[in-house]
């Protein structure tokens, strides 16, 4: 079952115990406002109160904009790590199944324009390989001057008892571009990564795969990263 994703840029992004606390510590500023006829103290009362009923803290949000969200997905595809990183390393098969990626272009000197269209947005950026190890790992990067600050990772490990290929997955976006682009980054990375194992393991997309019903329990458990 898909599962609300709080981000610390998008909804409740102050933990419990903070939100009890500003509470508490708002409803007796408010008191001592009344008492002593404070608009100060009632003003700085009244944003504690609504801070812990609300869950949001603007700061939080500011400082997530600036460090950005972490995603991590795994997926184990019945092939070898190989196949899945040949078919990965070509940027231009992206789109095949990630479902946000429009297109991606490689120029002679391996440099990748991307461009992503998703809720009425259409956005672009060129990247760079930082990472090349062929049936390993690939890691790239966004270059200055794109609409989205990203990073990605790509690590392939054969599974345990010859099972086929665990993939693992981490994507790091910068930008608030990035934030309103991903609605809940974490099941889309997990549909993408399902996509990419039936492509790989029946040479084609289903009709209809765009939300895919077998989606692992190991993709949707997959631990989040919220730097």
């Amino acid at each position: 079952m898909h599962q609300i994703i709080r981000s610390r840029y998008r909804g409740i992004n102050v933990p419990r115990g903070e939100r009890i606390a500003s509470v508490v510590i708002g409803v007796a500023l408010a008191a001592m406002a009344a008492k002593k006829r404070s608009m100060l103290l009632g003003a700085l009362g009244a944003v504690l109160i609504g801070r812990g009923a609300s869950g949001r803290s603007a700061l939080y949000r500011l400082r997530a904009t600036r460090k950005g969200i972490s995603i991590h997905r795994s997926i184990t595809v019945q092939a070898s790590p190989l196949e899945v990183y040949r078919l990965w390393r070509d940027f231009t098969n992206l789109p095949k199944f990630m479902e946000h990626v429009t297109e991606v272009e490689v120029d002679a000197d391996g440099i990748s324009t991307w461009r992503v269209r998703e809720r009425g947005m259409t956005l672009g950026w060129r990247a760079e390989l930082t990472e090349d190890t062929p049936g390993r790992r690939l890691r790239w990067r966004s270059l200055p001057g794109g609409d989205v600050v990203h990073e990605g990772t790509l690590d392939l490990y054969e599974a345990a008892g010859g099972r086929g290929t665990v993939v693992e997955v981490r994507i790091l976006y910068r930008s608030p571009a990035a934030f309103a682009l991903r609605a809940f980054p974490q099941i889309e990375l997990a549909e993408d990564l399902a996509r990419l194992r039936m492509l790989i393991e029946t040479g084609e997309l289903a009709t209809g795969a765009s939300h895919p019903a077998e989606l692992t329990e190991q993709a949707y458990l997959a631990r989040e990263v919220m730097l």
